[in-house]
């Protein structure tokens, strides 16, 4: 290929992020938080030390052990990784074991997957394929009983062209994906969380022109949790509820349940939400400075529940939680956690978890 042909293959290619305005200042801390962990699981680091604890002066904190442990009971067995070990394709790790056992070749020729997301079965998984002609495309995938990926089947979920996706999310029993993703288009960009039913295709929108809807998760095949970056009133913005039965396709008659000036003594900016599968409650990542902690809140009231995690220099997210929340996994850069109740332990999983900047790819799922 010439150099005149790259040139215009790579403008047509990076189309989408030139005409994204830049995001808010929240966004872009909490992306580079998260660069540092996705750097560190691409090149493999090994598991380091134990973190050293910040007290959070007035609110519960977990209690911390550095015992280490190989298996969390309840964890998922399978995962499916992006872009990471086997080129654009995808790949299924054996967590257990740490093992390859599959690879996912792209649907398209020349395409690339771009996020991925998972069922609670950790057999059942959504993968959003991008075109070189900017268009998004939306793949089932089952795995065998000893993780052996199947072929890929195009769902009945509205392509998307020329947009940026922020968010996917797929219900635990696969029923319902959820997609959040801003247009490109010369004028204001506005943001979009489409959910999709996906035995008939029937496919409802909420939009909004003020700000962005990133980090989706689903309570139940009802409720969708999700971050809101408002662009014209910071009071707006924060951790949301989107009832999806409720009549209305407005972002912003959502339910604020934490708002982004919720904030501990030392902690503060709250994002990236994780809601359990029971609606119970909602695990959030909030800043001090350069540092970061997992924090639980209750879904039902929006108050702060407990600082799950040491406050560290390395970016921190929750990796899995059981329906209830009661148990979960959570990683701090390259030191990876299980948190029972009130108990936390350092542990080994075989494999750090990748980790992307939110709002250009998810390239983890399990």
């Amino acid at each position: 290929m010439h150099d005149e042909q790259l040139r215009d293959q790579y403008a047509r290619w990076a189309q989408p992020l030139v005409a994204a305005p830049p995001p808010a200042l929240p966004i872009l801390r909490r992306r580079a938080r998260r660069r540092l962990a996705g750097r560190a699981a691409i090149s493999g680091l090994a598991v380091v030390g134990a973190v050293a604890a910040t007290a959070v002066f007035g609110f519960p904190r977990a209690s911390h052990s550095t015992v280490a442990v190989d298996t969390v009971p309840g964890e998922p067995r399978y995962a499916v990784a992006l872009n990471v070990i086997s080129g654009p394709a995808a790949s299924v790790l054996d967590m257990v074991t740490g093992k390859v056992v599959g690879s996912v070749p792209l649907p398209v020729a020349h395409s690339v997957f771009e996020w991925v997301a998972a069922a609670a079965d950790d057999r059942t998984f959504v993968l959003a394929d991008q075109s070189q002609a900017l268009d998004f495309r939306f793949y089932l995938l089952h795995l065998s009983a000893n993780g052996k990926p199947g072929r890929l089947t195009q769902l009945d979920v509205p392509a998307l062209h020329a947009v940026q996706i922020y968010g996917m999310a797929l219900t635990a029993e696969a029923s319902k994906l959820a997609v959040a993703w801003q247009n490109n288009p010369a004028g204001p960009v506005t943001s979009h969380i489409s959910v999709t039913t996906l035995a008939t295709g029937a496919t409802r929108t909420w939009s909004s022109a003020h700000g962005g809807a990133l980090s989706v998760s689903w309570a139940g095949d009802r409720s969708l949790a999700f971050d809101w970056q408002d662009s014209d009133s910071q009071a707006r913005s924060g951790v949301r509820l989107l009832d999806t039965a409720v009549r209305g396709a407005n972002l912003l008659a959502t339910r604020l349940l934490i708002p982004a000036s919720t904030r501990t003594a030392t902690l503060d900016s709250p994002g990236d939400p994780l809601i359990t599968q029971d609606g119970s409650t909602v695990f959030v990542t909030m800043a001090a400075g350069t540092k970061t902690a997992i924090v639980s809140f209750s879904a039902a009231s929006g108050k702060l529940q407990a600082v799950l995690t040491p406050v560290t220099g390395q970016s921190c997210e929750v990796l899995w939680t059981d329906p209830g929340g009661r148990n979960l996994l959570a990683q701090c850069g390259s030191t990876q956690a299980s948190i029972e109740g009130d108990r936390y332990a350092q542990i080994h999983l075989h494999r750090l978890i990748p980790s992307s900047p939110v709002g250009f790819a998810n390239t983890f799922a399990w």
